[in-house]
Parts: structure tokens; sequence; C-alpha cells
């Protein structure tokens, strides 16, 4: 619908100026939206407003130029102008009605657009380092970037998903040090642990699993601290893998980074094209003129000692990305990296590669909290609460849905006794609720032979006019809008707030019955209950695809 008045907005516009009302101004620059209050329409838009300025007019002397030839428009009831310039649009209620046909025709591609086709789009998301288990944080960014991935794709982009494996450097190192710690500890206890060392039950668990298969004790330290950081690394990432699959995220890649390092790409990233113009020896370091490209300053790329920084191996690895031939790329990082985006960001300038193609996500702290207090340990991590351990209290329905509740970059506060309640005041289980209440009633139509399930659009148009019918069309009817407008924002939490307030709708329609007979979807009138069972049909249709965008089930019954 939106789109339909986007189109007749420029038609508008393109009379007024051919019959000389208005000068003749570019497409586009408005918006189309819906107003906070019904009182303004059903839709409003800007586009007097941005018209002003080209025009040299007051907007709401624009507003008087177009409003007659929108009058004329079979699509509204009517057209009202509001100070200082909004146009405000009042469809008729028959022209919702193909919405209904609509997404019963499409069932589960409602929703999916053109808008990215062409497009290829990286998105990088979670890439835990390898050292231990996921925490509530790596939660949240794989919540977060497989919908993000599910939206983009729903609205015709090529997408790739990928996990970049930190395997190089020194965490793996201190990995296998703290495993070797933990082994020895076993025969003499006060063998010293490394500073800094990871903690938990799993270092444990680790060196008890590696010397099983491994005999440690026929190795010099270096051999064995070697070994415990190269199988504990594939043990960890073995365990990432497991905990991501239940969590219902794959990848199409797992990038690693000695894998980088080894096929010769990161030396050829620094020594070729546009980059190697910008790199410079100073006080025995390599370093790179990011400053010239809004950085703070240059940064170091190879140490006085010659080993590569961190960031070396970081603008290699995308610089690799945009060679691969992708539209864009999308990261999506904690935000104790916040600092880090501009330096990343002038480096791939450097290079060569357009501004604005690297966008970065960053993911605030989780926070759990159970019976009123903050949850802080885990048994098996020591320090943090896992991914698992969340999995495993909650389900993955539920963890799934909580991580989005929220902006990304807003911290999150998971009540753990709430998400488990079988309650309206849970949001997962309420939404969950109207598809199963949905398929409920859908069932017990079929039962009763009330439903033959051919849509009949002239039976929608003469049996739903309740206006708390009209406004569910209404809201389902924004779903292919807010597809594309959460792929073009990066905002998927916008679907948890969509699904609850579709849900809401739907639970009082229903409880209409309760007080009154003839409201209730199945009635003695054989042609209202097949109406309404379209809208039900419909409504449990976009819960379904709503839900299928969070990877979330669409309970039958509960």
């Amino acid at each position: 619908m939106k789109k339909r008045i986007i189109s007749i907005l420029n038609k508008t516009v393109q009379r007024a100026a051919q019959e000389g009302a208005l000068k003749s101004p570019p497409e586009g620059g408005f918006v189309v939206e819906v107003p906070s209050s019904s009182d303004h329409g059903h839709f409003a838009t800007n586009l007097c407003l941005t018209l002003a300025k080209s025009q040299k007019q007051p907007p709401m002397k624009i507003a008087s130029v177009l409003l007659p030839i929108l009058k004329e428009c079979p699509l509204f009831e009517r057209v009202e102008a509001a100070p200082p310039g909004f146009i405000n649009f009042f469809v008729k209620r028959d022209e919702w009605m193909p919405i209904v046909t609509q997404i019963l025709e499409e069932g589960a591609s409602y929703g999916k657009s053109d808008f990215g086709e062409g497009k290829s789009v990286l998105v990088e998301f979670v890439s835990a380092n390898p050292t231990g288990p996921l925490h509530l944080g790596h939660g949240r960014g794989a919540a977060l970037g497989d919908t993000l991935c599910r939206i983009l794709e729903l609205a015709g982009f090529n997408v790739g998903r990928e996990f970049y494996i930190n395997d190089a450097g020194r965490q793996i190192r201190l990995l296998g040090e703290s495993v070797f710690a933990r082994w020895q500890q076993i025969e003499n206890p006060d063998y010293p642990f490394p500073a800094g060392g990871y903690h938990g039950e799993y270092i444990a668990e680790l060196a008890r699993m590696i010397s099983a298969e491994t005999d440690l004790a026929s190795l010099s330290d270096e051999e064995a601290i070697e070994v415990c950081a190269s199988l504990g690394k594939d043990i960890m990432l073995d365990d990432i893998k497991r905990s991501l699959n239940m969590f219902r995220v794959d990848f199409d890649v797992w990038y690693s980074e000695t894998s980088l390092h080894e096929s010769g790409r990161f030396a050829k990233s620094l020594s070729s094209g546009a980059i190697a113009e910008k790199i410079y020896e100073k006080d025995g370091a390599l370093w790179i003129a990011t400053s010239e490209h809004g950085d703070d300053k240059d940064r170091v790329i190879r140490k006085q000692d010659g080993s590569y920084t961190y960031f070396a191996s970081d603008i290699s690895y995308h610089r690799d990305k945009w060679e691969r031939g992708f539209s864009r790329a999308i990261d999506i990082w904690g935000a104790d990296h916040h600092g880090y985006i501009p330096r990343v960001q002038a480096a791939l300038e450097t290079m060569g590669v357009p501004k604005g193609w690297l966008s970065v996500m960053l993911i605030q702290l989780v926070k759990l909290w159970q019976a009123g207090a903050e949850v802080k340990m885990s048994k098996r991590a020591g320090t943090y609460v896992t991914l698992q351990e969340l999995m495993d209290e909650v389900g993955v329905d539920a963890a799934r849905f909580v991580f989005l509740t929220k902006h990304n970059d807003s911290p999150l506060d998971v009540d753990v006794d709430l998400i488990k309640k079988q309650e309206s005041d849970n949001p997962v289980f309420y939404v969950q609720y109207a598809h199963a209440r949905a398929s409920s009633i859908l069932r017990k139509a079929q039962e009763e032979s009330v439903f033959n399930g051919i849509e009949d659009e002239k039976l929608l148009k003469n049996y739903l006019k309740l206006e708390e019918e009209i406004a569910l069309i209404r809201m389902m009817g924004d779903f292919p809008s807010l597809v594309e407008e959460m792929a073009k924002s990066l905002e998927p939490h916008r679907l948890t707030y969509y699904l609850q307030d579709l849900a809401a709708m739907f639970h009082r329609y229903f409880n209409l019955g309760t007080k009154n007979p003839e409201l209730r979807v199945i009635t003695e009138d054989a042609s209202v209950s097949r109406a309404r069972l379209f809208l039900v049909k419909a409504i449990r249709t976009v819960v379904a695809n709503g839900l299928s965008l969070l990877a979330i089930t669409a309970p039958e019954q509960m």
C-alpha cells in the first residue's frame, strides 16, 4: 500500500507540474508513514514540506494544489491537509481486502521482494576465538546475524554467512599453556598457571581429553604446549559449532586466520595495489597511513620485532572479502571494538575500497537475571554464563527471541523466570500462542465443515467490516515494507516488536467473541464465518513468516 501511495504522489506532482501549478521537481525525497494516531489517517506524507524549498511556496499552499488531484484517486476515502504541511490519507475499506488475498496466495513467500536483487552481501558474525565456550554476547550476535541474513535474503539479496576463526596468535598459545598447566596439576597441584590464562572447568576437561589421546609426558614442554594448543583449539571449535547448530545458526564459510597466512593472501594483500603506496617504515616498524582517510593516527602493521599486528591480519582479511566480489560487507562485533571501526574503514579506503562498503554493528552486553538476582558465574566456563547453559535452561525459541527484543546497540537484561513462563507476559509465548490459536480455530472450522479454504475476495469485502478486522489487515499489509526497511536499516529487532503488536491485536480481536457471540470468528452466519476464517488464516501465515525469519518454531498447539 505504501508503494502504491508513493507512486500516486509522484504522478500527482508530475501532473501538477504539467498543468503549470508547480515547477518540475525531481521524484522522491519524501516519505509515506503510518501516523501514530488514527485520527491522522492510515498514512501520511511529508511531500509538501520537502517541496517547499524548490517551489518557493509554503507547504500548505502546495498541499492545496495537490489535494484536488489526490481526491480523484479511487483508492482514497478522503484526503486531508494538516499543518505544517502534511497530507493524510484515509484508504477505502474495500481496498484493504486484496492484502488478505495476496497473503493467502503467496503463503510462505509473503514479504519477499526484489529490493536487493543483483546485490551480494557478506555477513560475518559471532567469530568467537576458539579458546572457550560461547557466552551470552556471542548468542546475541548469533541471533542478530542469522536473523539479519534471513531478512536480507527475503529482501532479494544474495547472502553469504561467514565465521572468522582467530586461530593464530597469542590467544591460541595461551590456550595451550592453560591446558598444559591443568594437565601438570593433576600430578603436581603447585604447578604454576600462566598469567592471563583461561580458567573454567572446560580447561580441565580439555586436559583430560587431550592427555587420554596423546602421551604428553613423552614430549618436551614446548611440544606438549603446541599439541595442547592445536588440539584444544580444534575441540573448542567443534564445541562452538555444536552450540551454534543447536541455536539454528549455520555458516557458509568458516574462514581460518591461519589459512590467510599460509595461502600467501596475507603477504600479497600488503604488498600490492593502492595499499602498498600507503605503507612506510618508521622507527624500525611498518606503518599504514590510515590518517589520510579519517583515522586519528597512522597504524603499525609490523612491529619492531618483525611480528605482524592483529590489525594487519584484519585489514588483509577484509581486503580478501572485497576481492571476493561482494557488493557489501557487514560485520557484527562486540561493543568493546567501537574504537576499532574507523581504523578498519580507513584502511579499506586506503586500499581503494569505496567508503560505506563495510558496515559494522556492535553488540552491547547481556545480563542474565534469575530470582531477582544477576547470574554471573558458570560452572563450566568459570567466569561467564555460556550460550549452551541458557539454551538448556530456557530453550532455543525463547533465547533467540529475547536476544532481539532490543536494538543491538542497547544493553539487554534477560529475565530467565519470565521467558520460561507459559503466560502472556512472556513475549515469545505470546507470539507463538497467536499462531497456535489461529491454528486451533482453523482446525475447529475444518472439523465442523465450516471452512472449505476456497478464497473469495468478494466475500471478504462483504463481510469483513469490523474496525478491528481492518486494523489487522492494515498491520499485515505493513509486513513486506517492514522487511525492506529492516534490510535498509539493519534493525532486525523491529520484527519482534511487530510480531508482539500483531499478536496483541489478534488476541484482542479473538476476545471480542467472549462478550458477544456475533463477534466470534465462527458464528451462526456461514458467510461471516468464512470471511473471518480467511482473515485468521492470513494472520497465521504472517506470524509464521515472521517467526521463520527469527528461526523460531510456529507451534500448531500449545
